[in-house]
């Protein structure tokens, strides 16, 4: 007879039967009508019944009749779909409709339809398997903003705006309008763009607490649970309500949000002392924040064993541009700068964090990204301009230059001076006229770039006879007779590696690199170093050795030693960058940053520059002082080039505006032709300059053809004195004995 029913009328019949047990179970039960959901969760009745007795709840509530609507899915045989939930299943309901008093459901089997049999589950079995199956453990869920903005602003509407991208990869964007202002989201799929735009509309009117996703972007470990509505707040999050999602926060502020996914809008929190800092790779880091970026190929240049790639990228309609030795690192290297440009994230190794002790209590000492690539860049790029289509002069393998910027102006940015070079002057081409170079390293050369700008900025402020316009960077010092640079003007060192001598001696892929030095006083560390004659790299000043140079014997082949860059930019740092023939006309200057392109240590270059004697300097005149510059690495970094280095050494400056091939070697150009930048050249200024220009030293003009080079160099007293200085401060440190060129080189007259 059963087979003969049509499946519908079975099918009517079988519900018929599931409702009627239901009734019976809610009157065997009786449970209290108030406490109906808890009894019935707690009973594990089935579905169904749970559904049928809510709603005889809410009759009774409000007098009203319902109809339960209940449409089963068929299979292809019209037997209903066996679909089990957490309570039990359609079988077992159509069996036993009704629960005994510990909620399980009594023996009994089933025969449905096609003569399937299933077996319901006995007591036994539910009670060793208690209630904790059916109940989600860990810490409590944080609640979606989608409902969490729909509970306090029920009925907002979400529209997609636009869909973006590839086919494989789209990209959504959706808005929702609140009290007129309307929020955007974007996102991989419709479900991701609205749970942005909602946290963009909650961020309006709502504070949070830091999200987890912002450490989880940044590589930090976090344990914090999201809660979109919590009162608690952490600095600087939530702080830019007024920002809808998709527009691009204020530069500098550190803060990581816009158009992107849920688990990338958000803000994250500067440590002290510094700006976010982050190891994890660059590139990912911003296609986690910025999903979709796409990098650019702009040039290919050099050689085919030493290729340099640029790259751009293009973020919230912004361009940034990274140039590296490979494609990898020129991408990275564009990130680097979008990352710290728009989110105030600095990608870089664990060698770069300022970690040297001095540094950790001063955090002026680290100059903002933005900044190091913007002047990073300015060099670089200055100089593919001058040696472009000349292949001969744009081999190289330091490059150096020095920029001035204005406190008054940021977009005030001028290159002075850019330069090349690894070698020095071979001993037998010696000048006793000074009509020679004998140091043609580029930071070198870069600072003598700046010693000829001086003059002729010098030359500007004669002829505008002391009015203070805006021809010349020069001003009447105050207090004394003499000159002083506009305090608006900044100079900064930006050098493609690290300088020769102790800022280099590091093993840069060392763990120990990356963390404090557990060594600082190890004998290698800090030690006075020196060039030798036709050769690259520094060897260490022995300690109580004759390390006086005569002419006789470099003369006769002993090697010509020449202090290292690191112990002159230190050097710098106490006496300043002028000079001393101009120490009689003008205060010093010294370097307000300096910035690498790699192998940048912080800590070996803050000890390097300034920190290994910052303990024994002393008898320092005013306005003489230990200057403690800014210092930052690039986002465009340059891989180690093992190839030889070029023998001559190029520079250029703004005023000159003419690019000079100097043959390193002789420290000349060719032909024997002296350089703009040689001793004698500066000598001659300064005889020219020196009637028209107030002193601040007591030189007397009228005796100034009986004095020799050295000996106007010996007048300018506080220079001569903070040099003593200096040199007392590293052999009191036990660092070794400065070593100078033989004294001859300086007795020369004009």
């Amino acid at each position: 007879m059963c087979i003969l029913i049509c499946p519908r009328l079975r099918l009517f019949i079988l519900i018929s039967v599931c409702l009627d047990h239901c009734l019976f179970s809610y009157n065997h039960i009786k449970p209290s009508i108030d406490n109906l959901d808890e009894t019935l969760v707690g009973l594990g009745a089935p579905a169904f019944t749970m559904l049928r007795l809510c709603q005889i709840k809410r009759e009774k509530e409000t007098g009203l009749s319902s109809k339960v609507e209940f449409e089963p899915e068929l299979t292809e045989g019209n037997d209903i779909e066996q679909k089990p939930d957490d309570f039990g299943s359609i079988s077992e309901v159509a069996q036993n409709g009704h629960g005994d008093s510990n909620g399980s459901l009594k023996n009994g089997n089933t025969d449905i339809g096609g003569g399937v049999k299933r077996s319901t589950t006995n007591d036994s079995e539910v009670d060793s398997e208690p209630a904790a199956k059916r109940r989600k453990t860990g810490p409590p869920q944080p609640k979606n903003p989608i409902s969490t903005l729909n509970e306090l602003r029920p009925g907002l509407v979400y529209s997609t705006l636009s869909m973006e991208g590839p086919s494989h990869a789209p990209m959504f964007t959706v808005a929702v309008e609140l009290d007129g202002q309307v929020f955007k989201g974007s996102g991989r799929s419709k479900k991701l763009a609205k749970h942005s735009a909602a946290e963009a509309t909650l961020r309006s009117f709502l504070q949070f607490r830091n999200a987890s996703d912002a450490a989880q972007a940044l590589g930090q470990n976090s344990s914090a649970v999201q809660d979109f509505t919590s009162d608690d707040s952490e600095v600087g999050f939530g702080s830019n309500s007024n920002v809808a999602a998709g527009e691009t926060p204020p530069s500098g502020k550190n803060k990581i949000g816009g158009g992107s996914t849920a688990s990338s809008t958000v803000t994250t929190t500067t440590p002290t002392g510094g700006p976010s800092q982050t190891t994890k790779n660059p590139i990912m880091l911003l296609n986690e924040l910025r999903q979709g970026v796409e990098y650019q190929l702009k040039r290919e240049s050099g050689e085919p064993h030493a290729k340099t790639f640029a790259f751009q990228v293009t973020v919230d309609g912004q361009t940034f541009e990274g140039t590296g030795n490979s494609k990898k690192l020129a991408k990275a290297a564009a990130a680097r700068q979008a990352l710290s440009k728009l989110y105030g994230v600095i990608a870089s190794a664990g060698s770069s964090v300022l970690h040297h002790m001095p540094i950790a209590t001063m955090p002026d000492l680290h100059l903002p990204q933005t900044l190091a690539d913007k002047i990073a860049k300015l060099v670089c790029d200055k100089f593919l301009e001058l040696t472009a289509g000349n292949p001969t002069v744009a081999k190289r393998k330091v490059l150096a230059g020095i920029v001035m910027t204005s406190e008054e102006d940021p977009d005030d940015v001028k290159v002075i001076s850019v330069s090349t070079g690894t070698k020095c002057i071979n001993g037998e081409h010696l000048s006793l006229k000074g009509q020679c170079i004998n140091d043609c390293h580029a930071e070198i050369v870069s600072r003598r770039c700046l010693v000829y700008y001086l003059y002729n900025q010098m030359e500007k402020y004669k002829n505008t006879r002391g009015k203070d316009t805006e021809e010349s960077i020069f001003e009447p010092a105050e207090g004394s007779k003499g000159l002083r640079v506009k305090r608006k003007y900044k100079f900064h060192l930006y050098i493609n590696t690290a300088p020769c001598g102790d800022a280099r001696i590091f093993a840069p892929h060392e763990e120990e690199a990356d963390q404090t030095d557990r060594h600082p006083n190890r004998q290698s560390r800090g030690l006075l170093r020196t060039k030798i004659e036709s050769g690259e790299g520094t060897i260490p000043i022995k300690a109580g050795a004759d390390n006086i140079q005569t002419w006789d014997g470099v003369l006769q082949g002993e090697r010509l030693r020449t202090m290292s860059c690191s112990d002159k930019i230190a050097r710098w740092n106490i006496i300043g960058l002028q000079g001393a023939l101009l120490s009689h006309f003008m205060e010093p200057i010294y370097l307000e940053s300096i910035v690498l392109g790699s192998l940048f240590s912080a800590t070996h270059m803050y000890r390097a520059v300034c920190g290994r004697i910052e303990q024994t300097v002393q008898g320092l005149p005013p306005p003489f002082k230990l200057n403690q510059p800014k210092m930052n690495q690039g986002s465009s970094t340059e891989s180690r080039q093992p190839q030889k280095a070029p023998t001559i050494a190029v520079n250029w400056d703004c005023e000159d505006n003419q690019l000079e091939v100097l043959n390193a070697m002789t420290g000349r150009q060719e032909g024997d032709t002296s350089s703009r930048l040689c001793k004698r050249s500066f000598f001659v200024k300064f005889v020219e300059l020196l009637p028209h220009i107030p002193t601040i030293t007591d030189i007397n003009t009228r005796e100034l053809k009986n004095l020799s080079y050295g000996d106007i160099k010996a007048l300018s007293t506080n220079y001569e004195m903070s040099k003593r200085s200096m040199v007392t401060a590293f052999s009191r440190a036990g660092l070794g004995q400065w070593i100078t060129k033989p004294m001859e080189e300086d007795s020369f007259y004009l």
